[in-house]
């Protein structure tokens, strides 16, 4: 299993997570972030003594998190990289680490199994 962890810009997000859903994606987290390094540049506008978050308060970066099969790595990079990168600078980082284990917490399933959606039916979504 991976994990794919996608830096990119928040006017791209929508449309590149209907096409990781395409694309067989297990699921997509969404988390907005104020980067710092990494090849982000502060805004040259703001002086120096406004501090790290004021200078940087202007870029819109949002992370996914994405966790998927072996098999489906790939294709899922590849769906960032086409609806992310117009090759401009400031176009975002991938990183993509090794899962050594998943497991679901509702019903102890690991693996690649874990990332499988479950639907429960009207009768375990009742509560008691």
């Amino acid at each position: 299993m991976k994990e794919i962890k996608a830096y990119v810009r928040r006017d791209e997000v929508d449309q590149v997570v209907e096409k990781l859903e395409g694309a067989g994606a297990p699921g997509v987290s969404v988390i907005e972030i104020h980067p710092i390094g990494y090849g982000y540049q502060p805004n040259a506008l703001q002086p120096l003594k406004s501090g790290p978050v004021r200078r940087y308060g202007y870029l819109a970066i949002v992370k996914l998190e994405i966790f998927c099969a072996d098999h489906q790595l790939e294709r899922l990079l590849q769906v960032i990289c086409d609806y992310c990168g117009p090759g401009n600078a400031g176009d975002g980082m991938i990183f993509v680490s090794e899962v050594v284990e998943a497991v679901r917490i509702r019903d102890g399933v690991r693996g690649d199994s874990a990332l499988k959606p479950v639907i429960a039916t009207l009768r375990e979504r009742t509560i008691a």
